[in-house]
């Protein structure tokens, strides 16, 4: 991995989204391209394509009324420290922001947001990021 592309794709997507971008380009890897595909579902962004001939995926954001469909995202985990939360401290989290946060998580099923660990019970995981809409 070239230093953090995590880091740089939360980077890219809060930047890209305070400039009223378009779209992105990130690095791709199996791991952005997953939580890419999460951010999909969950209707954080338009669309994403992988570009040929390049190591670069195009991410096209998605706006509601000209204004972000997220208003900030901020990484939690890093590689130098990792935050793990047990089922209640993500509950305390939860009762604390209300519907507007949540957390995407990295489980031993892949990933996941912080409502869906809620819902499954005795799920729990690594903390990679914190959005807010």
């Amino acid at each position: 991995m070239n230093n953090f592309i995590f880091a740089d794709l939360i980077t890219r997507i809060r930047v890209g989204y305070k400039a009223h971008l378009l779209s992105i380009k990130v690095l791709k890897s199996k791991f952005i391209i997953n939580f890419l595909i999460l951010l999909y579902k969950i209707g954080l962004i338009r669309s994403f394509h992988i570009l040929n001939n390049e190591r670069n995926i195009l991410v096209y954001l998605k706006y509601k009324s000209n204004k972000p469909v997220i208003y900030s995202i901020d990484l939690i985990s890093k590689p130098s420290r990792r935050i793990y939360w047990t089922l209640n401290l993500l509950s305390h989290n939860y009762s604390k922001y209300s519907f507007s946060t949540f957390y995407i998580i990295s489980t031993s099923k892949g990933l996941i947001t912080s409502n869906d660990a809620l819902l499954q019970k005795n799920i729990s995981g690594e903390i990679l990021c914190k959005i807010q809409i």
